[in-house]
């Protein structure tokens, strides 16, 4: 079986360099433009596939989460966005989420038909985040947003479904958990295609050149070891990798419009 992936822009944001280095270990300081990505995968007998559906809105990413600008255009919507591929979201019956964090299910809302398919572990985390409310970005939720949780274990918890480890919900599709990676309950989508197993990764990596190549891991993780063995893991599964805050993922690369 082979599927076809697309990268969708829902968005930009301008966030610190020091995200993508762990430590911070990092002569670089500022902040840097990047996308804010979901993914298309087309092939499955039950349509279309999303995984992970952006950020609710750009008010409350700089609010509530305290980071600088972030941006959604009118043609960067998940509506917008899978029209341009001939979809609406009523197409859309499954969506997978890589982890809970605000810049990736913040658009669960949109999607009246989609049941949502994600860790038990990522879910439980998201609800009650270990967070000090003095910290000044990420704030005491550590970017896990209280109203994408409250819409998961209330309007839409009939359509949430929780999983207990690796699973494979289509031949050619195998969701991996990466436990205490990026988040307690972080999973990696691969997907066989054309160009080969491609793995849609979420935040386990956030530059293919600075994570995956140099190895160097980003800044943001639970467990040290974890989050190295999973680079490591997928790195030897992989033929494409596919991060969500990488302009190179995108065909024609950063638009000259992006922040």
């Amino acid at each position: 079986m082979s599927y076809r992936v697309t990268p969708l822009l829902l968005g930009d944001a301008v966030v610190p360099d020091v995200l993508d280095v762990f430590w911070s270990l990092t002569k670089a300081r500022g902040a840097s433009s990047v996308p804010i990505l979901a993914f298309l995968v087309e092939g499955t007998p039950d349509g279309p596939l999303l995984i992970d559906t952006g950020m609710r809105s750009a008010e409350r990413a700089q609010e509530v989460h305290g980071l600088g600008p972030h941006r959604v255009a009118d043609d960067q919507t998940i509506p917008a966005q899978l029209a341009r591929h001939g979809y609406a979201p009523e197409d859309i019956k499954y969506c997978h989420l890589t982890h809970l964090h605000y810049d990736h299910a913040g658009g669960c809302n949109l999607l009246p038909n989609a049941r949502f398919v994600l860790q038990r572990t990522e879910l439980m985390a998201a609800a009650a985040p270990m967070g000090p409310e003095q910290l000044e970005i990420g704030g005491k939720g550590l970017f896990f947003d209280r109203a994408d949780v409250a819409d998961l274990v209330d309007p839409l918890w009939s359509r949430v479904d929780l999983m207990e480890g690796d699973y494979e919900p289509y031949p050619g599709i195998r969701c991996v958990l990466y436990a205490n990676s990026h988040t307690p309950g972080h999973q990696c989508i691969y997907v066989e295609t054309a160009d080969g197993v491609v793995a849609i990764i979420g935040d386990i990596a956030r530059k293919l050149d600075l994570n995956i190549e140099r190895e160097i891991l980003p800044g943001i993780y639970y467990d040290l070891d974890s989050m190295r063995r999973a680079l490591i893991d997928i790195k030897s599964k992989a033929d494409v990798i596919l991060p969500t805050h990488d302009w190179n993922v995108l065909p024609g690369g950063k638009p000259e419009d992006a922040a």
